[in-house]
């Protein structure tokens, strides 16, 4: 009996894995075929010939190393500011006993409700005036607002269940303040800090409408806004498309497969003992 219920569960939970990666399988054979099979009816689920023509020329004609440095090029800086301001900002919130700081993380919360495309000409107004338009620094400052306020909901809560004794035990040692902060602290924060690092790296390498409203040079902007290059008023090259999403997504599987366990540990970490 138990058995059966363990087949059964594997069976189910495979299902939905299969279900959940099948528009990742099909992104990528789409680039393999060519624009004719890809509209066949009824559709292919294997190329019948295989084609490496759509990557090749999204590679040598589109400039695919340039739409990933750049979209590399917003990420790094703004994993970097999400991680250094949210834990230095979640620590301090999680030693301040006060209901404004509550009504402050709700007051967060509310405002990430906000669709990005609704901030999008306010922001698009700020920086025209501090002239960052066209500039990777203004899409890095708008996401990162963004960043931080998800980095102080998330790591509020886990900075609050390391023991404060060990915080008094290094003041008795004479530690300083940030001393105890980044040798006693952040080191127990390891692993949370990493998931955040990984999950704000995937967000901004996927950031499209502040780059799209702030970004007018092409030799600027990150591949999600490049990729419109191939989609025209009337037409669109979908295996081209497919073969393009394809190379700018494996950066982030990869980067995912090699902290899954990290990643999978940080999200289901109890508390500190």
């Amino acid at each position: 009996m138990i058995r059966s219920r363990h087949v059964a569960q594997s069976v189910v939970a495979g299902a939905c894995v299969a279900i959940y990666l099948f528009p990742l399988y099909w992104m990528a054979i789409s680039g393999f075929k060519t624009q004719a099979e890809i509209f066949a009816d009824p559709p292919s689920f294997f190329p019948r010939a295989p084609t490496l023509d759509a990557f090749r020329y999204v590679v040598e004609r589109e400039n695919m190393g340039r739409y990933v440095w750049n979209s590399v090029a917003i990420a790094i800086p703004v994993m970097l500011v999400a991680v250094t301001l949210s834990a230095m900002g979640a620590y301090a919130m999680s030693r301040m006993r006060s209901r404004l700081v509550d009504a402050a993380l709700i007051a967060v919360l509310l405002l990430q409700v906000l669709p990005e495309a609704l901030l999008a000409t306010p922001v698009f107004i700020i920086f025209k005036t501090m002239g960052l338009l066209n500039t990777h620094l203004a899409v890095v400052l708008a996401t990162s607002a963004r960043a931080v306020a998800f980095g102080l909901v998330i790591l509020r809560p886990m900075f609050r269940q390391v023991p404060y004794e060990l915080e008094e035990a290094s003041y008795v040692d004479g530690c300083s303040e940030w001393q105890t902060f980044s040798r006693i602290v952040l080191p127990l924060m390891r692993v949370p800090l990493m998931v955040l690092a990984a999950i704000t790296f995937a967000q901004a390498y996927g950031q499209f409408v502040y780059p799209l409203t702030l970004l007018n040079r092409q030799d600027l902007q990150p591949g999600t806004v490049g990729i419109y290059s191939f989609i025209g008023t009337e037409i669109a090259d979908w295996h081209r498309v497919m073969a393009f999403a394809a190379l700018f997504a494996l950066p982030i599987l990869l980067l995912f497969m090699l902290l899954q366990r990290q990643i999978v540990s940080g999200l289901t970490a109890g508390a500190l003992k």
